[in-house]
């Protein structure tokens, strides 16, 4: 029978709570029930709630926080990891921790987020939480090679039981999934009801050896963006805010046995479902004008922009691009397109400071859809996962006291000089760089505050005036000076003789 290394790792993990060392986690807490819900709804991606009930056990001493145990085999695909109190429903702040209190008793070692209780929990009190975490490409493609019209199986596999800090005496995962269950872990725990699998009840860790699989089938389109760069460029002159982005896009979807063109053609005709993503909708803003789009090598066939749209109470434009060959699983596309918006709309200024609030991220989706008219609401299908981002923002010249803040933990924020046509003393560049992004940073927004004069928004003017002016004068100052050799002077005739 093979060692049981989640409950192990579980169990030793808890002994560790109970210890010493300065930065271990509050000791004597017990989750008494723990349900883990796994939703493969919203792929690629997965969001995974736990609601525990947590009591702590300890004699005389009260717990002021609680750890969260991300698996190291999970970590590199983690997008967000949240904790609310589930009565008041308050945000707990979350910090990430270093590993070293772990030392090296089980690698490879679990990456470790502690919340802050808002109230310390008393020896004997229980109090509920959710655990909301979010991960992107977890579930693969099995098979990962089908027909051009086959349909598309994926496969969700992880532990039963959930890797935790403390003890829990009873849990269970549910893993929900929006297509037919084509099969599962027959263990002694497991039932299948609709669309959902139920794993459990465990009792004090006693789950199955090794890891259970769900398979199901979902043949809507997954995208995954391997990466993304964002920029923006400020020029307060033209009161202009131009906006370029750059995508290299692949089809999560199996990739096919081979390409053929003439059943891609017919099933456009006879309107039958196959694994080509022919339709990227780019949303962009409402006041979008001068709108381009640049294929690196030429796929781009058809783009058009809709007229100003509303829903939901948000106004803007869809771009369309319709690529020549449809992306097919495991293809790959790259392109950039760009706009400008009025700077007005995103800028607010007081004296000499300046607030600019841009989006986090934008927004794009795959369609698989064979009509030519797609409904609105697919813009707000978040079906594409951004593995590597890249934010960068280009502020005017002379831009001081740069300060940028993000409404979440990012992987760095940079500040880079920079220097363009004409400028004397550069620009500051900020460059936010982040992985996995999750799929409500959508609605998240960049602030960016920085000190900008009357003076600095002559100075380019004045720059190119003073150079215009000093080249006038030097071109006047060379024509009037003699810079080659002299003519020589006209012989004089001998004087007559007088008589």
């Amino acid at each position: 029978m093979k060692p049981n290394w989640q409950a192990f790792a579980t169990l030793l993990f808890a002994a560790l709570a109970f210890s010493g060392t300065t930065d271990a986690v509050d000791g004597g807490l017990i989750n008494t029930n723990a349900i883990r819900t796994i939703d493969l709804r919203s792929l690629p991606a997965v969001t995974e709630q736990v609601g525990v009930v947590v009591q702590n056990s300890h004699d005389s001493k009260a717990a002021k926080t609680y750890s969260v145990y991300i698996p190291h085999a999970k970590a590199d695909r983690l997008a967000k990891v949240t904790v609310h109190e589930r009565k008041s429903g308050a945000e707990l702040q979350v910090s990430k921790m270093d590993n070293e209190h772990l030392g090296n008793i089980l690698p490879p070692q679990p990456i470790e987020y502690r919340a802050t209780l808002l109230q310390p929990l008393q020896p004997g009190e229980k109090i509920s939480l959710n655990i909301d975490s979010v991960y992107l490409n977890t579930v693969e493609p099995r098979p990962k090679v089908v027909e051009q019209t086959g349909d598309q199986t994926w496969l969700w596999k992880d532990d039963a039981c959930i890797l935790s800090a403390y003890p829990i005496n009873k849990e269970k995962t549910v893993v929900r999934t929006n297509g037919e269950i084509k099969a599962y872990s027959q263990i002694k725990e497991s039932s299948k009801d609709g669309k959902s699998v139920t794993f459990g009840p465990f009792i004090n860790g006693a789950s199955p050896n090794g890891p259970v699989e769900v398979r199901f089938r979902d043949n809507r389109e997954q995208l995954e963006a391997l990466t993304h760069r964002r920029e923006y460029f400020v020029s307060h002159w033209a009161n202009d805010l131009n906006i370029l982005e750059h995508y290299a896009l692949r089809n999560r979807a199996p990739a096919l046995e081979a390409f053929d063109k003439v059943k891609q053609t017919m099933s456009r005709f006879m309107k039958a479902r196959d694994n080509f993503v022919k339709t990227l909708l780019v949303k962009v803003p409402a006041d979008a004008r001068d709108m381009y789009v640049v294929d690196e090598i030429g796929n781009v066939s058809t783009s058009a922009v809709t007229r100003r749209q509303r829903l939901d109470g948000d106004a803007f434009k869809v771009m369309q691009l319709k690529p020549r060959y449809p992306l097919a699983g495991q293809w790959n596309y790259t392109w950039w397109h760009g706009y400008s918006v009025p700077l007005s709309n995103y800028l607010r200024v007081n004296h000499n400071r300046h607030a600019l609030r841009v989006p986090f991220i934008g927004s794009i989706v795959g369609s698989a859809s064979q009509k030519e008219e797609i409904p609105l609401t697919a813009i707000n299908t978040h079906n594409t996962a951004v593995s590597a981002y890249e934010l960068r923002i280009t502020l005017p010249e002379s831009a001081t006291n740069v300060d940028v803040r993000v409404p979440f933990d990012v992987d760095s924020i940079r500040q880079l000089p920079q220097s363009y046509y004409f400028d004397t003393s550069g620009r500051t560049v900020v460059v936010i760089e982040h992985a996995n992004v999750a799929p409500s940073a959508v609605d998240a927004h960049v602030l960016v505050t920085y000190d900008y004069s009357v003076l600095s928004l002559w100075q380019k003017p004045l720059v190119i005036a003073i150079v215009v002016f000093a080249l006038f004068a030097l071109t006047s100052l060379c024509s009037r000076m003699q810079l080659g050799l002299a003519a020589a002077k006209p012989a004089t005739t001998a004087t007559k003789k007088t008589q």
